[in-house]
C-alpha cells in the first residue's frame, strides 16, 4: 500500500503488467492465497541459535480483521490460530517458523504501510531467534525516524550480504515485484519470495502468496501473523502496526476503515502507542521544501469535467527549484480531491529520469484503480497509480482526455460507465 502523508491518504497496488509469476485476479471481497513451488527454510546459519535453543512461545488468539472465530493451523505450524478455511495464512505462518534468515524488503518510495507492517514482523522474527535485515532501494522518509528500531532500515546496495543465505525474502504491501526497483537482483539471488499484501491487483509472483484484499492495511495482516507465531505484540510493534493502519485508512476516514480495524488500533494504544506523536510525525511536521514545493504545486491547480475532475502538476524544475526529494510530493494529490464536487483527482509528478507518476484519487463513485488499469497501473477504488514514459505534457494529456470521456460516458448513462478494463499506454504504477 501505499498511503500519502498530509491529511488523508490511500492505499495502492501494482502495475497491470505482469513481472513475475502466473495467478488469476483476485475477488475484491476476501482473502486469496497461491502457494509456490518452492519449501521455505532450512539452511544452516550459524548465526542463529538452534531451534531446540529457542523456547516455543506461547500461543495467542487472532484478533485482528477478518480472522473469525480461530482453526487450528495445522499446516501453520505450532498449533497458532489462524482465519478459519484459509490454507495461505496458513503457509505464511509455516514458511516464517522454518526459515531462520530472512531479508525483508520495503517498496519504492515506502509508506507507513510498508515501513510499519515490516518493522513489526521483523522484530517479531527475531524474537523467535530468527536472522533479519530490513532493507530497499528507498529509506523510510523524515517522517518515519520516530518509529522503534527505524533507524535498521538500510540501502540494499549499501549492505555487505551474501543474499543467497537468505531463506526468504519478504515483501509486504508490495503488489508487484518490480515495486522494489534495483532491489530486485538481491531478491532474485535470494530465489524465494514470501508475499503478503492487501491490494486486489497483486501479481502473485511469490513462493507463498498470502492477498486479503478486505483488509484496510497490510499491518492488520501483519499482526494477525504476529499473533499466530506465538509472539506477544510489544510497544514497538505496536507503533509500526499502528502507523500502517493510521496512514493506509488516511487517519480512520477511509471506507475501508472497519469495527475491527478500530478494535485493533484500540489494542495497540493499550500496549503503550501514544496517536498523537504518531499524527504529529507523520502528518504535522513538513520540511520548509515540502511546503515551498506545494505553493509552487497549487498554483498548477485547474478544474475539468464540469466540476468532477481536478488535477495538480509537479514538475522536475520545480523540485530543483527547492531542492525536493523523492517522496515529498506524498499527500499533494488530495488536495484538488478536497474541491468540494471533485469525484477525480490527479497529480501528475516528472520523475527525474523523465517518466511521470500518476497519482489517481477518487472521492465517492469512481474506482480509480480500473481507470489506472488502462495506462498499465492498478491499486484500489480510491487510490491507484501509475507512471508512464513522458514528456509531461504528453502524459497529462492522455490521461485527462481518458479520464473526462470516462466521467462523460458515466454521466450520459446516468450510474457508472462500461468497464475500463485493460490496455492503452504501457506503463506501470507506483504509489505516489
Amino acid at each position: 500500500m501505499v498511503g500519502d502523508r498530509g491529511g488523508a491518504m490511500g492505499p495502492e497496488g501494482a502495475r497491470g503488467t505482469a513481472s513475475g509469476g502466473s495467478a488469476g485476479p483476485a475477488g475484491e471481497g476476501g482473502p486469496e492465497a497461491v502457494v509456490g513451488r518452492h519449501p521455505v527454510g532450512g539452511r544452516p546459519d550459524p548465526h542463529t541459535p538452534s531451534p531446540a535453543a529457542v523456547p516455543p512461545p506461547g500461543e495467542r488468539p487472532v484478533t485482528a480483521a477478518g480472522a473469525g472465530a480461530a482453526a487450528a493451523a495445522g499446516e501453520g505450524g505450532g498449533g497458532a490460530d489462524v482465519p478459519p478455511g484459509n490454507g495461505g495464512f496458513a503457509q505464511v505462518v509455516a514458511a516464517l517458523r522454518a526459515g531462520r534468515r530472512f531479508a525483508l524488503f520495503l517498496h519504492l518510495s515506502p509508506d507507513g504501510d510498508s515501513i510499519g507492517s515490516t518493522l513489526a514482523l521483523g522484530l517479531a522474527l527475531e524474537r523467535l531467534g530468527k536472522r533479519t535485515i530490513w532493507v530497499g532501494a528507498d529509506l523510510p522518509g523524515e517522517a518515519y525516524r520516530f518509529l522503534p528500531g527505524g533507524d535498521r532500515f538500510r540501502l540494499w546496495n549499501e549492505v555487505e550480504e551474501d543474499w543467497s543465505q537468505y531463506d526468504a525474502a519478504i515483501l509486504l504491501d508490495c503488489a508487484d515485484l518490480d515495486r522494489v526497483g534495483p532491489a530486485r537482483s538481491a531478491i532474485e539471488r535470494i530465489g524465494r519470495i514470501i508475499n503478503v499484501d492487501h491490494h486486489p491487483s497483486n501479481r502473485r509472483y511469490g513462493d507463498v502468496n498470502y492477498i486479503e484484499p478486505s483488509a484496510a492495511a497490510v499491518g492488520e495482516i501483519t499482526a494477525r501473523l504476529i499473533d499466530a507465531l506465538g509472539v506477544p505484540l510489544d510497544a514497538a510493534m505496536a507503533y509500526g502496526i499502528y502507523t500502517a493502519i493510521l496512514t493506509d485508512t488516511g487517519s480512520f476516514q477511509y471506507e475501508n476503515t472497519r469495527p475491527e480495524t478500530l478494535r485493533l488500533a484500540a489494542r495497540l494504544l493499550e500496549l503503550g502507542v501514544e496517536p498523537q506523536r504518531v499524527a504529529q510525525s507523520v502528518f504535522e511536521q513538513r520540511p520548509l521544501r515540502v511546503l515551498r514545493l506545494l505553493r509552487e504545486a497549487l498554483g498548477t491547480l485547474e478544474v475539468g469535467a464540469g466540476g468532477r475532475l481536478a488535477w495538480m502538476t509537479v514538475s522536475r524544475a520545480m523540485m530543483d527549484r527547492v531542492g525536493a526529494q523523492r517522496g515529498d510530493t506524498e499527500g499533494f494529490v488530495n488536495y484538488p480531491r478536497s474541491l468540494a464536487g471533485v469525484e477525480v483527482a490527479l497529480l501528475f509528478v516528472e520523475e527525474p529520469d523523465g517518466r511521470v507518476r500518476v497519482s489517481w484519487r477518487s472521492s465517492h463513485e469512481v474506482d480509480v484503480s480500473q481507470l489506472a488499469a488502462r495506462f498499465g497501473g492498478g491499486g484500489h477504488a480510491r487510490a491507484a497509480g501509475c507512471t508512464l514514459p513522458g514528456p509531461l505534457d504528453k502524459v497529462r494529456v492522455q490521461v485527462l482526455r481518458d479520464v473526462v470521456r470516462h466521467l462523460e460516458e458515466r454521466a450520459a448513462s446516468g450510474g457508472p460507465a462500461p468497464d475500463a478494463g485493460r490496455g492503452g499506454v504501457a506503463g506501470r504504477e507506483e504509489r505516489p
